[in-house]
């Protein structure tokens, strides 16, 4: 089964959490409480963040971590990328790219009699081509929209009825329009 690893799902967590609070340095411990993560690895996920130049950290009393750049200019291969190295559907798609970059490793076994590799390779390509234009921004949008989605779906847009948060951590009055119950269309 093709999913994230809990890696990829925290630092997508990590980094979700930095574009909601721009103006803000984030401390590791506090994205690890507010989010349940365990601690350890997300430090080390942060660190891996910051040396690839999508996140930065900041030393001091106030100290913790922001993204490096905008959240438009990121995108979930990048993500996937930095914690896990590069998206591989196969092992020969890796043998491909290592042999262009003038590595020498072996792919898989049944490489020259396979049947499906150039099926398999243009999966790859469209899977690399898809992560690379799903951006931190579209995430942060996409969760604000879903959840103003799913309350108005349940009657409870505009009705003063109890609002549930949507686990973005920004109230009301932080500008999280989908806990104001404004519309984000």
């Amino acid at each position: 089964m093709l999913a994230f690893t809990r890696k990829t799902d925290y630092a997508l967590i990590a980094l979700t959490h930095l574009a909601q609070h721009p103006d803000e340095c984030n401390s590791a411990r506090e994205i690890a409480g507010r989010y349940g993560v365990p601690l350890p690895l997300l430090m080390n996920i942060l660190k891996q963040m910051t040396q690839q130049g999508l996140a930065q950290s900041v030393r001091g009393p106030r100290g913790g971590y922001r993204l490096a750049t905008s959240p438009d200019k990121i995108t979930l291969n990048d993500i996937i990328d930095a914690v896990e190295g590069p998206v591989q559907l196969v092992q020969c798609v890796d043998w491909y790219q290592n042999k262009t970059r003038g590595k020498l490793k072996t792919g898989c076994d049944l490489m020259a009699a396979c049947p499906v590799r150039p099926t398999i390779s243009r999966v790859h390509a469209r899977l690399v081509e898809f992560l690379s234009g799903v951006t931190l921004a579209d995430v942060v949008d996409n969760h604000h929209k879903g959840h103003t989605e799913n309350n108005q779906a349940e009657g409870t847009h505009g009705t003063g009825a109890s609002y549930e948060p949507c686990g973005c951590s920004m109230a009301p009055a932080e500008g999280c329009p989908a806990a104001a119950g404004e519309s984000t269309k």
